[in-house]
């Protein structure tokens, strides 16, 4: 048995280097960026108004007071996509919408409520500071600019940037196949009533959703039955995958089959428990490429190994720049103790109270009760050497989705 770092540590080394392919740009959201963006071209790429006004010399406008107005002829027109042609002449004004090319000449603009208008002619009451309502060019980004990195996660803002820069297509990082497995001959399928002892296979929707969000791509190979030859058949099938996750059949009990098929299989088992509560049985192995996780039946532990040791190796097969969600400290409302050398993932209710982030636990901490998990937002972390936290007292906790 091996502690959590080593095991995550083995887990890393093991994963085969990023895959990339490029993408429509409109197909790229929540995709992983492969490639480092520099800017090609200043952002907005020339001076324009950020008000609707006039356009003006400022130092036409010196002086200028709500006792002695400066009055100018406008010139013409520009707006967004319309470009006012030619100079501006001292004494003169363009009318310029939000967006509109700053006229050559002009250096300031000014607000349409701020004038009067009498025809072709507008009156000034006040003299404007040289440069005022002029967005100038590179000021939202500077050619040169990287603006996105290899690693990010595109969202929302960095498509946006992207198609301002004119990128029609960019490279990601391939998702990886992650094929689902369950073993049990006590599982049903959700849709069925179970049969005395029998339980319907939960852990299998939970993990499809949980390598969807980490940026893999699922595929549920079903439940096989705790027969030597048919786990055999599923696990030679699911190894043409980048991960294969098998629930259940990884810990020491007369019909725990798994380990025995994988190495019949030539898997090399790089790993058989770690010294964490929940998920202690897990399995870690290597079939040429393809990483296999052994995760525990009980629903708790198959979702705390799964954030734990697969999420991040998910995350380093993207490319990803951050493979681990942030650690905060937090106040516990109550005392937590353990028995065990182990490292304790506690699911937690954490919240903010004045400035702090105080926790407490979700209540019993079976490794078959899901709704801890439905409950929880976070995993309250009890290292090995710990063996109890007063109430008070400064624990360390990782939420679920990283608040940043």
């Amino acid at each position: 048995m091996i502690n959590a770092d080593e095991a995550l540590r083995i887990i890393l080394d093991s994963v085969p280097p990023v895959r990339t392919e490029k993408l429509k740009l409109a197909d790229a959201a929540g995709r992983t960026i492969a490639e480092e963006v520099v800017a090609s071209q200043n952002l907005p790429a020339f001076a324009n108004s950020s008000m609707d006004g006039f356009a003006v010399r400022a130092a036409d406008l010196e002086g200028a007071s709500s006792a002695s107005s400066v009055t100018l002829s406008i010139a013409g027109e520009a707006s967004a996509g319309k470009v006012f042609a030619g100079m501006l002449l001292p004494g003169s004004t363009v009318h310029i919408m939000t967006g509109g090319k700053l006229p050559q000449g002009a250096d300031t603009v000014v607000p349409i409520e701020s004038v009067k208008r009498k025809g072709k002619r507008v009156a000034f009451s006040s003299a404007p500071a040289t440069g005022e309502y002029v967005r100038l060019p590179g000021e939202d980004v500077a050619a040169g600019d990287k603006v996105v990195s290899s690693g990010d996660l595109l969202g929302p803002a960095h498509l946006g940037i992207l198609a301002s820069l004119g990128f029609a297509r960019v490279r990601t990082a391939v998702r990886p196949h992650v094929r689902i497995l369950a073993t049990g001959d006590e599982l049903v399928k959700p849709e069925r009533s179970p049969g005395e002892g029998q339980i319907r296979n939960s852990t299998s929707y939970a993990l499809m959703a949980h390598v969807r969000d980490a940026g893999g791509k699922p595929e549920f190979m079903g439940i096989v039955r705790d027969k030597v030859k048919k786990i055999q058949r599923s696990i030679r099938e699911g190894l043409e995958s980048d991960i294969l996750l098998i629930t259940g059949g990884v810990s020491a009990g007369q019909y725990d089959l798994v380990r025995n098929v994988l190495e019949r299989s030539a898997v090399d088992i790089r790993f058989h428990q770690v010294n964490i509560k929940p998920g202690k049985p897990m399995l870690f192995g290597m079939f040429d490429q393809t990483l296999i996780f052994g995760l525990p039946g009980n629903p708790v532990s198959t979702g705390v190994t799964f954030l734990q040791f697969v999420r991040p190796a998910i995350r380093k097969m993207l490319g990803r720049s951050s493979l681990f969600p942030s650690q905060f400290t937090a106040i516990t409302d109550e005392p937590l103790s353990k028995k065990d050398g182990k490292r304790h993932f506690i699911r937690g209710i954490a919240r903010g109270d004045g400035g702090v982030i105080r926790v407490r636990t979700t209540g019993t901490q079976s490794s078959a009760v899901l709704s801890s998990l439905l409950k929880a937002n976070c995993l309250i972390i009890l290292p090995e050497q710990t063996s109890a936290v007063p109430s008070g007292a400064s624990v360390t906790i990782e939420f679920f989705r990283d608040p940043f």
